[in-house]
């Protein structure tokens, strides 16, 4: 089974760019036969120091899915009312704007190419839901349907959820319910010739569950709904001193493989995800990735490396243990 990567959130480069030991992390992953792509953020932009230098780096061979969550974080920074769900218009149609600016980013990277390469484009349901701002279900089908009506250059629409407003915790995203998200797009599907679909983080629902049992039930019902697209394996916990509780800080899976058992406060382990690949319709969805920030920052290239590899592991062991049985 091929794996996309987040790799974004593994990056060895923060605050300053580390520009050879970047090139030399896409190239390793380039390298692993179970990676077949990458899921690229977009913030206005493809990547935070360079394009052009980025586009060199990817591989042909791969198939790409843009993120627009760290933009859309980014304006929601600057303006609370931001987001395609948002009930005040102004709000509503920067996001449109926004999303415009993703379209043309698309069409520039399979250009690099001279191809279609971009499969997907995540969109959220923003704003965060809080005294200033607030969303509604009929915002949201405005927005969905207008995007819907643009070309994508073949990419698909799929909206991922973040973790929902909840009034007995604190939220991380804060943004619209799955049941809501379900309904806007079930009704902006009716009449569309390009249907969406949603996809799944699996620690985001976790952190709006406070449970391992939140991306379970989350796929659930969006299979439920005919809506199920892709999942990506990104953790959380509880309690980790490093990675904070219930943080959506892309926590790596417990993993055994090393001398020394690692992130043993994470909540997603190898059970957790045999039980999401089993689910019946999961060999129909579009793709299965996973995101992982590897911390402390000051961890070597080799350690980055392996941790995404060790994850990309854990997802093929427990789709061949599925399909051999």
């Amino acid at each position: 089974m091929k794996v996309l990567v987040g790799a974004y959130a593994s990056v060895p480069s923060d605050a300053s760019w580390d520009q050879q030991a970047e090139q030399l992390f896409y190239r390793q992953l380039k390298n692993n036969p179970y990676i077949d792509g990458l899921e690229i953020p977009f913030t206005g932009k493809l990547h935070k120091f360079d394009n052009d230098w980025f586009y060199a780096q990817l591989d042909e061979r791969w198939r790409y899915v843009i993120t627009c969550i760290p933009g859309t974080m980014g304006e929601l920074s600057k303006d609370p009312h931001f987001g395609i769900a948002s009930n005040n218009e102004a709000g509503r149609l920067k996001a449109i704007n926004f999303y415009r600016q993703a379209n043309q980013a698309i069409k520039q990277l399979n250009n690099h190419f001279n191809k279609p390469v971009v499969t997907h484009i995540q969109i959220h349901s923003a704003p965060t839901l809080n005294a200033q701002a607030s969303s509604s279900i009929s915002a949201l089908v405005k927005s969905l349907q207008e995007l819907q009506n643009w070309d994508w250059h073949g990419a698909k629409l799929v909206l991922e959820h973040c973790d929902a407003q909840r009034e007995t915790y604190p939220s991380e995203k804060g943004f619209m319910r799955l049941e809501d998200e379900i309904s806007a797009l079930t009704i902006a599907n009716q009449h569309a010739k390009h249907t969406l679909g949603i996809t799944i983080n699996w620690g985001r629902s976790a952190i709006e569950a406070r449970s391992a049992d939140g991306a379970i039930q989350h796929m659930e019902l969006c299979i439920k709904a005919g809506l199920l697209t892709g999942l990506i394996f990104s953790g959380a916990s509880s309690q980790s001193a490093l990675y904070g509780s219930w943080k959506d800080s892309h926590m790596p899976p417990q993993i055994n493989t090393f001398d020394q058992p690692i992130n043993k406060d994470s909540a997603l382990n190898e059970r957790e995800i045999n039980r999401c690949m089993q689910l019946q319709q999961l060999a129909n969805l579009d793709f299965v990735g996973c995101k992982i920030s590897i911390l402390p920052q000051q961890q070597s290239l080799a350690n980055r490396v392996r941790y995404i590899e060790e994850t990309v592991a854990m997802i093929n062991h427990a789709r061949l243990s599925i399909t051999t049985k």
